[in-house]
């Protein structure tokens, strides 16, 4: 199984409460993501966010990437599952199934980043076509 590796940014991040109960906060976040590296993509990400308290998130959305992966171009959509804590936010990934169109049908695979608060974040992405 092939595995992509680079980095990503989160760009343009636009997060808006729904819920606030202090300490409690729930969110939705419109993030736009640019992937380079093995994977040279862009990305359009929805979030659902919940924090228990000030210093600690977990979160689940879904990321539409379009781009061209291992010279490949077409798009597929990750779903990704997080929690952020202690200043850093750890990801993993799952590529929905039947979700990759083009040449990236029939994609499958997982990945994950782990990130600081510096806008680049490393990634991982193991895959098969």
């Amino acid at each position: 199984m092939p595995t992509a590796k680079g980095t990503l940014q989160h760009n343009k991040w636009d997060e808006k409460p729904y819920h606030e109960a202090p300490p409690q906060k729930s969110t939705t976040a419109i993030v736009d993501v640019v992937f380079d590296g093995d994977l040279a993509a862009t990305g359009l990400s929805r979030a659902l966010m919940q924090y228990p308290d000030a210093e600690t998130c977990h979160y689940s959305g879904y990321v539409l990437v379009t781009g061209t992966l291992g010279g490949k171009s077409g798009t597929f959509i990750i779903y990704e599952l997080g929690t952020w804590s202690g200043g850093v936010a750890r990801s993993t990934w799952q590529i929905v199934d039947k979700s990759g169109t083009g040449a990236l049908a029939g994609l499958t695979g997982t990945g994950s980043y782990s990130a600081t608060h510096d806008k680049t974040v490393h990634y991982e992405l193991n895959y098969s076509l």
